[in-house]
């Protein structure tokens, strides 16, 4: 519990608590919502600002304003779709993937083109394809028939989390320059189960539905 404590306060992902409930840790800007990450090993510079956008709050939440205004920032280097800043931190486009080494701000929030790496004890190569529900930093992807017997496990209702690390790859799904994968993309996915507190399987490749 400790590790993924320390994973969720490296990227930003912690929620803050507001009135009793919580608040997302992210930016509305131009239609989309931007997620905090941590970026401990350098800032990046921010450069003009680009408008105004909104802390949104969870469905159900007690926050007051329910949305708050806030400044937002291009940084230098990175194109608004990927990356923008606002208040004191950074906050990455939907879909993008800050551990593939080729991220602009890969370097920033890792360190080293190397890392992350969770490939320590991992299996045989398992193939699946399916629709994206969910992309945040790594992907919930509604499996199709039929479910690979290794995944078996960790699917939940027919869905689960696909993880990237620095040794992913993904091709087909460059926009912006920086690899970025939509809800409701059909993916293909060439992984492996690993070892460790990993939520689903470690993508080797991830690319278009042929």
């Amino acid at each position: 519990m400790a590790a993924v404590t320390g994973a969720l306060v490296l990227t930003g992902l912690l929620a803050t608590p507001a009135l009793g409930d919580s608040c997302v840790e992210g930016v509305e800007w131009e239609g989309a919502l931007y997620e905090a990450h941590g970026t401990p090993h350098g800032a990046p510079v921010r450069g003009a600002r680009l408008g105004i956008g909104a802390e949104p709050c969870t469905v159900g939440g007690r926050c007051a304003p329910p949305a708050e205004e806030v400044a937002v920032f291009e940084l230098a280097g990175v194109d608004p779709a990927v990356a923008v800043g606002a208040r004191e931190g950074v906050y990455l486009g939907p879909g993008t993937f800050p551990a593939l080494p080729d991220h602009p701000l890969h370097e920033a929030i890792f360190g080293s083109p190397a890392q992350p790496s969770y490939r320590q004890g991992c299996g045989g190569p398992l193939r699946f394809s399916g629709e994206v529900t969910s992309a945040s930093f790594n992907l919930r992807v509604d499996i199709a028939d039929p479910v690979p017997e290794q995944l078996e496990s960790l699917v939940d209702e027919g869905q689960a989390w696909v993880e990237l690390d620095a040794d992913s790859r993904v091709e087909g799904f460059d926009r912006d320059g920086v690899a970025t994968i939509d809800v409701g993309d059909e993916v293909e996915v060439s992984g492996r189960i690993c070892e460790g507190e990993l939520s689903g399987p470690l993508a080797d490749l991830i690319e278009p539905v042929t």
